[in-house]
Formats: structure tokens, C-alpha cells, sequence
């Protein structure tokens, strides 16, 4: 083989090894960044549906008496903050319009600052959601986000709710229980902050 073919041969393998690999659009995310929303979309779909069909069940079998509720978390749960500021989780807020037309109230529970209330319940509201309660992050000195999580779900206990079904995206939003079932969408490892 001549010294040209050999050259020739190894610029074409350089070439083909170097249009197979992925370019910046096609590259897979880093582990520390989040996908895309469509892909976010797809990976939340099976859970909010999951979700709604329990909601379905559960509503069905209410005892007399029984006060039931769903707690939403806010950031990347009920609204799309992370790819969709101010709007909705389609997904989500269709299982709680279900869940309300249904006799369940719908709350919330949040690690927000307690001054964002107003601004949080106009958020919420403006994107469809029914708020029947809004628990936020103390003034002062804060536990964390499990804890206050925590209290605001035995705060809503206290009211008299059964707590039938619990959403969020970050596994401090499960600790602790005091809800029947979780329902955790993604958070790419706390990528969606």
C-alpha cells in the first residue's frame, strides 16, 4: 500500500469516526443539567397519569365523613418553573381539577419564602389551579425543606383532611409521611431547582 493510500485511509477513518459522533445538539445532557422540556414532559406523563387514575379509585371510595385531599408541591410540580415560569404542569393540574371536581381540596405545600403568599396564590391561580390551602416556608429560623413539608402536612391533618395522595419532585417532599401515597415526578437529581 502506498504512502498516499495510507494517509488517504486513515483521514477517511478520522472522518467517519468523527461524523458519528454526537455534535452539541445531539449530546445527551450533563448529569447536573435537566433535558429538555419535552423529554421533562414525557418522563412526567406516566406519573401524572399513575396519578389520576388513583385519584379515580380513591375518590370513588370516600367515607361519610372523610375530608379528602391532595398536597401539591409548587416549583417544577404544579407550575413548570424551571421550563415554563408562571405556567402549569398540564399533566398535573388536570388531575387536580379531577381531584376537586370530585370533592377533594387541593393544597399546597411549599418551601416559598411566607411573604411570596399572595404572589404564590396569584401564580397558582392565574394557571387554573383551586387553592384550598396554601402552606409556605416560616419567617425566621427554618427546620428545612423536609421538616417544613412535614408540618405542613400535619397541619392539614389537624384541619380534619385525609391527606389521599401527595406531589412532588424532590424526595423532601415525601419524608416524614403523613399522606396515603406519593407521587414523585422528576428532579434529574435535583437538577430542577
Amino acid at each position: 500500500m502506498s504512502r498516499g493510500t495510507k494517509a488517504a485511509l486513515i483521514a477517511g477513518t478520522v472522518l467517519c469516526t468523527l461524523a458519528a459522533l454526537p455534535t452539541a445538539a445531539q449530546a445527551a445532557p450533563a448529569a447536573d443539567s435537566p433535558p429538555s422540556k419535552s423529554h421533562w414532559l414525557r418522563d412526567v406523563a406516566p406519573v401524572a397519569a399513575d396519578l389520576h387514575h388513583y385519584l379515580e379509585q380513591r375518590l370513588a371510595q370516600v367515607r361519610s365523613g372523610e375530608k379528602p385531599a391532595v398536597v401539591l408541591d409548587i416549583d417544577n410540580t404544579s407550575l413548570a418553573t424551571y421550563y415554563d415560569e408562571g405556567n402549569p404542569v398540564e399533566a398535573v393540574l388536570d388531575a387536580a381539577e379531577y381531584a376537586h371536581a370530585h370533592g377533594a381540596a387541593v393544597l399546597f405545600a411549599s418551601y416559598r419564602d411566607a411573604d411570596s403568599r399572595r404572589s404564590t396564590t396569584e401564580q397558582l391561580t392565574s394557571a387554573g389551579y383551586t387553592v384550598d390551602g396554601l402552606c409556605l416556608k416560616p419567617g425566621g429560623h427554618s427546620p428545612g425543606k423536609a421538616q417544613v413539608k412535614l408540618g405542613c402536612r400535619k397541619q392539614y391533618e389537624g384541619k380534619g383532611y385525609t391527606l389521599i395522595a401527595n406531589v412532588g419532585n424532590r424526595s423532601t417532599d415525601f419524608e416524614g409521611g403523613h399522606y396515603e401515597k406519593g407521587f414523585k415526578l422528576p428532579d434529574y437529581d435535583g437538577a430542577l431547582s
